[in-house]
């Protein structure tokens, strides 16, 4: 009997225009009023979160935000929030030190803002990208997970922009490298290797690479929930699309991977349902609640 869903927000709960689709929303509702919980899984911080988690009215139904590749837990119906693991300056130097031997940027991201560096190559890309897009003179120079650039001022109200790590004053979520996704490939591949035994490192879409404190993964937030709620792991279902997903999978009893996954992904799932355009949760959710 399924007690949890948890879903991925980008490219697996929400369409490519960041909303939830009408047939997607009326099952999660349904669902809920059998007694279902459900928890949205994301890399992102709560304040990028909550209007979904409203829309769906999880904190009437004792819903769960797993934020940040599940370094913090939050629930919805108390308002409190338990962050598990996070990083300091050691860990920044650490990081920007061994990035910075390519030209990417390179974002570390706190709960409502981040600090974002971007090498002198990869800014002059972005201002022509901004010109040749007619953005406005204020668009922020952040990237985004599909976009050289992207505004992410809703989530992340805080946006400073430094050319060191020594700027950073702050305890750190996340560490986000992005670029293109040719480049990123062989980061990627690069950084797995060296920075294993320090870190999780996964691609949540061929341009964006994140890295978090080591055994932190929405696979080991998701264990953590389910042991504060008494809920058995075989009694959970998960929907994903990245690799930050795969660990949530297959922990998960019922794992299920978007059409649109990561092939990898697709690879760790139980199931494999429509796109994130298609309402692949919706038709996932009438295969095993109808």
């Amino acid at each position: 009997m399924i007690q949890m869903i948890v879903m991925d927000m980008d490219g697996t709960l929400l369409t490519s225009d960041n909303t939830i689709s009408p047939k997607t929303k009326e099952m999660l509702l349904q669902v809920q009023k059998q007694g279902v919980r459900l928890v949205l899984a994301s890399g992102r911080s709560y304040c990028k979160l909550l209007e979904y988690a409203k829309e769906l009215q999880m904190d009437t139904y004792g819903g769960y935000l797993l934020e940040v590749n599940g370094l913090i837990l939050y629930d919805l119906s108390t308002g409190e929030r338990h962050i598990r693991k996070q990083m300091g300056r050691r860990e920044m130097e650490e990081i920007f030190t061994y990035f910075r031997q390519w030209d990417v940027e390179i974002m570390a991201q706190f709960d409502d803002g981040l600090f974002d560096y971007n090498p002198k190559s990869v800014l002059q890309e972005k201002a022509s990208y901004r010109r040749e897009h007619k953005l406005p003179e204020d668009f922020p120079w952040t990237g985004g997970a599909f976009a050289l650039l992207a505004d992410n001022r809703k989530g992340y109200p805080y946006i400073y922009y430094i050319d060191s790590w020594k700027e950073i004053d702050r305890s750190i979520n996340k560490v986000s490298i992005a670029y293109h996704a040719d480049v990123m490939a062989q980061v990627s591949a690069q950084a797995k290797k060296d920075l294993k035994d320090s870190y999780w490192l996964g691609l949540t879409t061929p341009k964006w690479l994140e890295l978090m404190p080591l055994g932190i993964t929405k696979g080991s937030g998701l264990q953590a929930l389910t042991e504060l709620l008494h809920i058995p792991m075989a009694n959970v279902m998960a929907f994903g699309d990245g690799e930050n997903d795969i660990e949530m999978l297959q922990a998960a009893g019922i794992g299920i991977a978007m059409e649109n996954a990561m092939e990898e992904v697709k690879a760790a799932a139980d199931d494999i349902t429509a796109g994130n355009n298609n309402d692949g949760i919706a038709a996932a959710l009438r295969k095993y609640f109808m």
